[in-house]
């Protein structure tokens, strides 16, 4: 099943440092994350009919990471250093509408999906000064931005899946350049995926790899172009039982294209270098539902982070199959 997911983070620290000068966030880590997904939510469906998947996600950070993989601790402004600690927490929802249209192009059957997002975030912070500490909390929610995929093709049997997928992130969150309560990035996503899957012992097993590719359009009210990102995941599935199956993902994203435009201001700093993390993640799922209704849960944590928030978190997640728009299969010469 091809799924479409949208992690937003609240950045700290650098609107403690630019919200004021009401200037674009450094902090620019494009719309996919590695391991959010369950290894098998992208594979084809076999028939026509909408699925109906929420997924639920809880996440924590106690940090940025600088480009040396250390955790900043510390934030210089103008000749004075503040010592500070930081925590963010948050939960996001993701309901995902995917439609298998049953029609056939180019001998793979075509699929769309569209996934809103809804986000609450904590942000908590304790600044060392040299007479005393200044506590602070605040806290966002609301409606992110939103995915959709207009055009997915899959190729499938039984030794072998291949999927090929469009999804676009428009930028419907709320956002305004400089403020410290954004939950949207301000700006479109193209996203091109191609999962691969490769079965053993009758699909039992899983073998799962996906690149990634994102392109990321201009930041609203500014001339900011977010650098281009690749991601490579894989992972394993596997079924002890018909109704029971464990799995374990890896993912790597990096930065690979330069943050552009002449209100870059950080071009000349630090924070200009290229970010990068892995994610990796352990899972289960059962069938409460046989054929119906499917449950995951899963924890992922993030390792070999430069130049971002490293964050762990737990996920639970639903498919429900509630047997709707099951057409006769059309197929297009």
């Amino acid at each position: 099943m091809l799924i479409l997911i949208r992690i937003t983070i609240v950045s700290l620290l650098f609107s403690f440092s630019i919200a004021n000068a009401q200037q674009v966030s450094a902090y620019q880590a494009g719309s996919y994350q590695p391991g959010i997904m369950n290894v098998r939510d992208l594979v084809a469906a076999e028939s026509q009919g909408l699925l109906l998947i929420d997924y639920n996600y809880w996440n924590s950070s106690n940090g940025y990471y600088d480009r040396n993989g250390d955790k900043v601790k510390s934030l210089t402004i103008g000749n004075k250093i503040l010592n500070f600690e930081t925590n963010i927490s948050g939960y996001i929802n993701v309901p995902v509408f995917y439609y298998p249209t049953g029609l056939k192009i180019l001998g793979g059957r075509f699929a769309v999906s569209i996934a809103p997002n809804i986000l609450s975030s904590n942000v908590n912070s304790n600044i060392h000064i040299k007479d005393g500490d200044i506590i602070s909390s605040s806290n966002t929610g609301g409606f992110g931005d939103l995915a959709f995929s207009p055009f997915g093709l899959s190729w499938a049997n039984k030794k072998f899946d291949a999927t090929f997928t469009y999804t676009a992130y428009a930028p419907v969150g709320k956002y305004k350049t400089g403020a410290d309560d954004n939950i949207g990035k301000g700006y479109w996503t193209h996203q091109f995926q191609t999962p691969l899957y490769f079965y053993l012992k009758e699909k039992a097993t899983a073998l799962f790899l996906m690149p990634t590719f994102e392109m990321n359009g201009q930041v609203k009210d500014s001339d900011v172009r977010p650098g281009s990102r690749f991601t490579i995941e894989y992972g394993i599935s596997q079924y002890v039982t018909s109704w029971l199956e464990f799995e374990i993902l890896n993912g790597h994203n990096w930065q690979v294209g330069n943050d552009k435009g002449d209100d870059v201001w950080w071009k000349e700093t630090h924070l200009y270098d290229k970010d990068q993390t892995s994610t990796v993640s352990f899972g289960v799922g059962v069938w409460p539902w046989t054929g119906r209704l499917n449950a995951r849960l899963k924890y992922a944590m993030d390792y070999g982070t430069k130049q971002r928030f490293k964050s762990n978190f737990w996920s639970l997640s639903f498919i429900f199959i509630p047997n709707l728009l099951n057409g006769k299969e059309k197929t297009e010469d």
